[in-house]
């Protein structure tokens, strides 16, 4: 698995998050291409540093040129986002640039709603929390690009199946 290392030191670290986006589609069972990781956390300073410990830990580093604890500032955030346009904060494996993972500076839903409502599974001994299908398609509706809109209809099929 891709992402295993992180997966793996998130549930030992007691991170909380969800992962959303194309991984998430993928872990319901509609397989399409994605590369990138994008998770929705808890914006907690505790969170948040637990997190950027693990990104310098394993060679994880910003795609802007910003110092990774910067995250921990919501004044930057909230800069970013006003400023820059940003919607997510991008952290790139130097050793793989096709691993990246994408963490909202600001959730485009309610995290504590979310994460009450996530599901979890097991992959390789490790628990994933995936937000529920429902968040899922709130979020991709938002979003409304076409591949979204396709994993909708995936995700509508497969709530159906559960």
């Amino acid at each position: 698995m891709i992402y295993e290392e992180v997966f793996r030191e998130f549930q030992e670290k007691g991170v909380r998050y969800l992962v959303v986006g194309g991984m998430a589609v993928n872990l319901y069972g509609y397989i399409r291409l994605t590369m990138d990781l994008d998770i929705m956390v808890d914006l907690s300073d505790k969170n948040l540093s637990i997190i950027v410990d693990f990104m310098e830990k394993f060679g994880y580093t910003p795609r802007v040129p910003v110092k990774p604890h910067d995250i921990l500032s919501k004044d930057k955030r909230d800069e970013w986002i006003k400023e820059k346009g940003a919607i997510v904060f991008t952290f790139i494996d130097l050793k793989n640039p096709y691993k990246h993972i994408d963490i909202f500076l600001d959730n485009p839903i309610d995290f504590e709603g979310a994460y009450s409502r996530k599901k979890m599974i097991t992959v390789g001994g490790i628990r994933i929390p995936i937000a529920s299908i429902d968040d899922l398609i709130k979020m991709k509706q938002t979003a409304g690009r076409p591949r979204d809109l396709e994993d909708i209809k995936h995700l509508e099929k497969i709530e159906k199946l559960l």
